[in-house]
């Protein structure tokens, strides 16, 4: 499936089914921002062009909203 110039944010994108989801997506095509909590770590992530991590912890409203 081409997802080429779909928007599509993951969250839980640090560890597991979420990063795998995130990866997969992005090697579709699409434009993914990985929602994690702790951003140091996503760096570790093999990120291309089209998979960006944000800061985003969704047990704080702050976090989400920001």
């Amino acid at each position: 499936m081409n997802l080429e110039g779909s928007a599509v944010l993951v969250t839980g994108a640090n560890r597991g089914i979420g990063r795998a989801i995130a990866k997969e997506l992005a090697d579709r095509g699409a434009n993914v921002l990985a929602g994690v909590r702790v951003l140091d770590a996503a760096h570790a992530m093999d990120d291309g062009p089209s998979l960006s991590p944000v800061h985003m912890d969704l047990s704080s409203p702050g976090s989400i909203e920001s």
